[in-house]
C-alpha cells in the first residue's frame, strides 16, 4: 500500500509558505483578501506563478486549492504575507487559520488564529514552545512529533519545516496531495498586501 501523502512531500523543506483555513470557501477566503472570485484567475504550476508573477517578496502571490473543508494557500515564493497576524485574524473569522512559513536560512514560523483571534505563534529560532492566548493546542501537536526534543534539536538530519509540518497535519487533519500541487492551480496576486505593507512602514 502506498505512503499517504503528506504536506511535508508537497513542498521544498527550504523554501516554502502554506495557510490553510477551515469552514471558510475559496472564494470567501479570496474576498476577505479583497480578491475577486476565484474563478477570474489563471491556473499556473509553482513554475509557471513565478514567470508569471517574477521573483521576491514584492510580488506576493498564492495558488489555491480546496479540500476536506480546508482552503489551502500556498506561497508562490514563500513570501509569507499570510503569516502576517492582522491577514491571518482576518482569515480566521468565523472559521480557523493556520499558517506555516520557512524561507532559506530563516527560521520555521507557524501561527494559529480562530474566530479574529491570534492564538499562537510558534518561532523555532526562539528554541521554546508556541507563545500567545490559547497556544495548547499548537503546542500538543509539536510535542507530539517530537520537536522539543534536545535529541531531535542536536541531530544533523532531524527537519524542523518537515517536523511542524507534520504536526499541523496531524492535529487538524490536513491533506494535501502532492500531485495537485505539482500540477495547475488557481493562481492570485496579492500584491496589494504588499503594497499595503510599505504603506504602513
Amino acid at each position: 500500500m502506498a505512503a499517504a501523502p503528506t504536506l511535508a512531500g508537497c513542498v521544498p523543506l527550504d523554501l516554502f509558505g502554506i495557510t490553510c483555513v477551515r469552514c471558510a470557501p475559496p472564494d470567501e477566503v479570496l474576498s476577505r483578501l479583497d480578491v475577486a472570485d476565484l474563478d477570474s484567475h489563471p491556473q499556473f504550476t509553482e513554475e509557471e506563478a513565478i514567470q508569471h508573477f517574477g521573483h521576491g517578496f514584492e510580488t506576493p502571490a498564492v495558488r489555491v486549492y480546496s479540500s476536506e473543508g480546508w482552503t489551502i494557500l500556498l506561497d508562490v515564493e514563500a513570501h509569507g504575507s499570510l503569516l502576517q497576524a492582522p491577514v491571518l485574524t482576518g482569515l480566521s473569522v468565523g472559521a480557523e487559520a493556520l499558517s506555516v512559513w520557512k524561507l532559506l536560512d530563516a527560521t520555521t514560523q507557524i501561527s494559529h488564529a480562530r474566530d479574529g483571534e491570534l492564538l499562537a505563534h510558534f518561532n523555532a529560532w526562539t528554541f521554546e514552545p508556541a507563545e500567545g492566548i490559547d497556544p495548547s493546542r499548537l503546542n500538543r501537536a509539536l510535542t507530539d512529533v517530537g520537536l522539543f526534543l534536545d535529541k531531535n534539536w542536536e541531530s544533523g538530519e532531524w527537519s524542523v519545516p518537515g517536523m511542524a509540518l507534520l504536526a499541523v497535519e496531524q492535529e487538524f487533519g490536513l491533506v494535501l496531495p502532492a500531485e495537485i500541487v505539482r500540477g495547475p492551480l488557481p493562481t492570485v496576486s496579492l500584491q496589494h498586501l504588499a503594497d499595503r505593507r510599505c504603506v504602513g512602514s
